[in-house]
């Protein structure tokens, strides 16, 4: 543990010998454009460029007017069930929010296209009904339609007879149709009516058509704010102390994970001292070389001089 901790501190001392690279480079800008209120927190505290990490420095934020403002809106207006195509308007009024200033604006929206949902929106479905006539043989469907109760099945052919049918299970003829019919239980007498069980299948036909309506909708002018951060160079300071807290904690998790640093470190650490070493042993040789070249005649001639 002594051994790493002596490596932390010459990793430390090796990089305040560098401390020159860093804070060097230039500062790098980021920006936020049209937000309704400024906020800081939209910055990152930090960004990395060019495999540099630079910290929030400052952040100016500016107002203007955004004028011009439109925005696309599609609505579907629903015609219900519909037999055939229908004929939807050319246009369409709407309304719009707009959400940036809680200001609720007309539009006028052109047809974009028709949709259409399928011929059956659900599926076919079993009716019961109870047919009861004073004759002994025969009920009224129509004032001009009379059915055997003993056919072998309930009569639903013919418009008038299948419409009539329709509105007595309650549907409406021109969405549903009468696709089969069977008897449900015998004949039999209810005091003085003849009266028979019938199941009727109904299905829907018409279709739930849909028209797809959309145009550009202008919107009010808005005050929005536009935001720009400063990032700096990280100093001296700053990174040998984030380092340090990096080391501290690598040594922490993993001791042996630290040997890295601490020979890098090492090296860097021997060369910069070997280069002050030696940058102090050349001059101190090029001073005694000086000293040497000067003659003794010289040296009186200097002393009588003084």
């Amino acid at each position: 543990m002594r051994f790493v901790r002596l490596g932390v501190t010459t990793v430390l001392a090796a990089l305040v010998f560098c401390a020159p690279a860093f804070g060097a480079g230039a500062p790098v800008t980021r920006e936020v454009i049209g937000v309704a209120e400024p906020d800081d927190a939209l910055f990152a505290s930090s960004v990395e460029e060019s495999g540099t990490v630079y910290v929030l420095d400052t952040i100016e934020w500016t107002e203007r007017f955004e004028r011009n403002r439109s925005v696309w809106h599609e609505v579907e207006y629903d015609f219900g069930a519909q037999v055939g195509q229908v004929e939807p308007p050319a246009t369409l009024d709407a309304l719009y929010h707009d959400r940036v200033t809680g200001v609720t604006v007309d539009a006028s929206l052109r047809l974009e296209r028709l949709v259409s949902a399928g011929a059956s929106t659900r599926g076919r479905e079993i009716e019961v009904f109870v047919h009861t006539s004073y004759d002994t043989a025969a009920y009224e469907l129509t004032p001009e339609v009379l059915a055997r109760f003993d056919a072998p099945a309930p009569q639903i052919a013919g418009a008038e007879v299948s419409q009539a049918l329709l509105e007595a299970l309650h549907y409406d003829p021109a969405v549903y149709r009468l696709v089969e019919a069977s008897w449900t239980g015998p004949i039999r007498k209810d005091g003085d009516k003849t009266v028979r069980e019938a199941s009727y299948t109904v299905e829907r036909i018409a279709e739930v058509q849909r028209a797809v309506y959309g145009g550009d909708v202008a919107l009010p002018d808005v005050l929005v704010h536009d935001g720009i951060a400063t990032y700096r160079a990280p100093t001296v300071v700053e990174a040998v102390t984030k380092t340090a807290a990096e080391a501290v904690e690598t040594v922490a998790d993993d001791p042996t994970s630290l040997v890295p640093w601490i020979v890098a470190g090492g090296v860097a650490a021997t060369t910069i001292l070997g280069a002050v070493f030696y940058w102090r042993r050349r001059r101190r040789r090029a001073l005694d070389e000086d000293d040497i070249s000067l003659e003794p005649g010289d040296a009186e001639m200097e002393g009588e001089d003084a």
